[in-house]
């Protein structure tokens, strides 16, 4: 498989994203340059906080406001405080001056908040309380035109039912773009027709492939992230690349 090779160095930096994952990021933050800064809501080790950071300093573009208190969370799996192995990561990776790490709580980062965001990740506590209080607290900042991403949205309770009755429901989202765990969408100030029905199209797909997924049929898991993949490519526009 062709790597980045501006990723070349900094593919082994430990973390939960896959490699695609971790390259779709980093094309994410490409996007929408000049526009606004880019918020990430859970940092942990640094992985993504740098595929970001790459990313943005690729273009010229604004810092990477990465917050996360780096407490233990034994909820989701978490049991060590992450800040030191975190800033040790982006001194690694060269990124420093692309990053603004705020250690508090999504909630503590967004009182005052009034800088629009071009690229808005969402990947903290993963139970559906707190992804929905990110979710509300940090979305209207969003431009239009500007990217949500979400993590754990196949595997997780939380993150699911928050795209389900915040964002695919709405009709100021469009152009989903699936990426193994990862879900990303367009703000709009409202989908056409056209866009309802490509979306509707990824979102079947992605039901039959949760589905295959439960029933353990063999391959599925493989063979339907090839098929997400491949498909939000092919019917979508633009697919924020």
């Amino acid at each position: 498989m062709t790597r980045i090779r501006e990723l070349n160095d900094v593919y082994d930096v430990p973390g939960m994203l896959t490699t695609a994952e971790f390259e779709y990021l980093y094309r994410l933050a490409k996007c929408n340059r000049g526009k606004g800064v880019i918020v990430e809501i859970g940092s942990r080790m640094g992985r993504s906080t740098i595929a970001l950071a790459r990313g943005t300093a690729a273009v010229g573009g604004e810092q990477v406001f990465a917050i996360d208190p780096h407490e233990p969370i034994p909820q989701e799996g978490y049991d060590e405080y992450s800040e030191k192995m975190f800033l040790a990561n982006l001194k690694k990776a060269h990124v420093e001056a692309h990053v603004s790490p705020m250690v508090m709580t999504s909630e503590q980062a967004a009182v005052g908040w009034n800088r629009p965001i071009r690229m808005l990740w969402i990947d903290g506590d993963h139970r559906y309380d707190a992804v929905r209080l990110d979710y509300s607290l940090w979305e209207p900042h969003l431009i239009d035109g500007g990217i949500l991403a979400m993590h754990d949205t196949i595997r997780k309770q939380g993150p699911k039912r928050v795209l389900w009755e915040y964002i695919f429901r709405s009709d100021r989202f469009t152009q989903i773009a699936i990426v193994d765990n990862i879900t990303a969408v367009q703000k709009v100030k409202r989908k056409s027709p056209f866009s309802k029905l490509r979306d509707y199209a990824v979102l079947a797909l992605r039901g039959v492939y949760i589905a295959a997924r439960k029933m353990r049929i063999p391959y599925s898991k493989p063979v339907g992230r090839w098929l997400l993949g491949e498909v939000t490519a092919r019917i979508s526009s633009r697919r924020f690349s």
